[in-house]
């Protein structure tokens, strides 16, 4: 469903401003990196409790790390080649990773171990995914199956910063991180399932492949 909404929003939305970028001279590269620089922002301030603005800036950046392809396909440069690809890819680990560590800090401010170990899960359970199919495809296998892939990490993650700040900030309800523990556990647990999924299809798909 996920998938969808963000299709309708690629051609609705950011296809129209891609194509003006393009036109400017704006490139996919520029685009990955102000998208790092974005996520940095969105970590300090969920570092320091600010959660709203932490939620409203981890769905800007998460736009993007959508733009960055659209404007490489509408000029054909940078992400259709490889060393833009190579430069996507690692750059949004980068950016997984910083928000990941400004939701550390908070909890680690909060004393809230479980919230730092759930963080923690979370973040060797993305990679894997990432992995897994990186790995996959080096082997020419097509890996893009499971539930938890990085636009809907990115989503649940920015809507549980978001509920949290304003449970907070609007409803003076100190939850001690209550909700971004529950969320961290969900994004821990089905990114490992994920991660595991996408190892298992790729073992078969490999397997099959020995056996022709």
């Amino acid at each position: 469903m996920i998938e969808k909404i963000f299709r309708s929003f690629v051609k609705t939305v950011l296809l129209p401003i891609a194509k003006a970028l393009s036109a400017v001279g704006v490139t996919a590269n520029m685009i990955t990196l102000v998208g790092l620089l974005v996520n940095a922002v969105a970590a300090f301030f969920l570092a320091t409790g600010r959660l709203v603005v932490a939620g409203a800036l981890i769905l800007f950046g998460g736009s993007f790390d959508a733009m960055d392809g659209v404007v490489a396909r509408v000029s054909n440069k940078d992400e259709s080649n490889p060393s833009g690809a190579l430069l996507d890819s690692v750059i949004d680990r980068y950016s997984e990773a910083v928000v990941f560590v400004g939701a550390m800090i908070y909890f680690y401010h909060l004393s809230h171990l479980l919230g730092v170990v759930l963080v923690f899960a979370s973040v060797i359970g993305s990679i894997l995914v990432s992995y897994v199919r990186a790995r996959a495809e080096g082997l020419q296998v097509e890996c893009k199956v499971g539930l938890m892939q990085r636009p809907e990490r990115i989503v649940l993650l920015a809507l549980g910063v978001l509920a949290q700040g304003i449970i907070i900030r609007y409803f003076s309800w100190e939850s001690n991180g209550i909700i971004l523990v529950c969320v961290f556990g969900f994004l821990a647990l089905t990114a490992h399932i994920t991660a595991l999924h996408r190892l298992v299809f790729s073992y078969s798909q490999l397997n099959n492949q020995s056996r022709e």
